[in-house]
């Protein structure tokens, strides 16, 4: 453990070393960062950011962010969901996914699924859901599924891209942000990859 720790300290005191003094104040700038983000080891992220100008603290902003709010939200906040589900099918009986609504409270009144339970299959759900958009942020040629459209229409169409900006008046840096999804896995906060915690933690 010790060898690795110099290890790698040598390989950042190195790579530091041979960036100019301006550069050299941003990178230690950004590993102070991503440390007060939570980044146990930023060390390859500032490099990647600095040495291969990829937007990575933007990156793991919102990779992070996605995790908390769009994904273990689901399973942490299982009973709040269910309780307004309940809530907005008897206000609203044939409201918008009210089918949805019915067979959730059918697997919670009648088939006696736990909440653990039901909040396990929604961040699943959830989880495959947003690696979904992340993707279709990556493929800009996407088309729509009840309509054809001709090639030479679709070339001359406007399409998207995710870029970074910073400041409070969002001033683009001109730096896409791009492979989301291959990273979202990766960026579980308890760092077991989507899997459940075992009996031990």
């Amino acid at each position: 453990m010790q060898a690795w720790a110099v290890t790698k300290s040598s390989w950042w005191d190195s790579w530091i070393s041979s960036l100019d003094e301006r550069t050299q104040d941003e990178a230690i700038m950004l590993r102070k960062q991503l440390r007060q983000l939570g980044v146990e080891h930023p060390d390859e992220w500032v490099r990647s950011e600095i040495s291969e100008n990829q937007a990575q603290v933007a990156r793991y902003r919102l990779l992070r962010g996605l995790w908390s709010a769009e994904i273990n939200s689901w399973r942490d906040k299982v009973d709040t969901w269910i309780a307004n589900t309940r809530r907005e099918l008897n206000r609203r009986p044939t409201g918008p996914f009210s089918d949805g609504g019915k067979a959730l409270l059918r697997l919670v009144d009648e088939l006696g699924a736990t909440q653990e339970e039901i909040g396990a299959l929604a961040r699943m759900i959830a989880y495959e859901t947003v690696f979904g958009v992340l993707y279709q942020l990556d493929d800009s040629d996407i088309t729509e599924d009840d309509i054809t459209i001709p090639v030479d229409l679709l070339n001359e169409l406007p399409s998207w891209a995710l870029i970074e900006v910073r400041g409070e008046d969002g001033e683009p840096t001109g730096r896409t942000i791009q492979g989301l999804h291959e990273s979202l896995l990766s960026m579980d906060p308890s760092g077991r990859d989507g899997r459940p915690a075992t009996r031990s933690e």
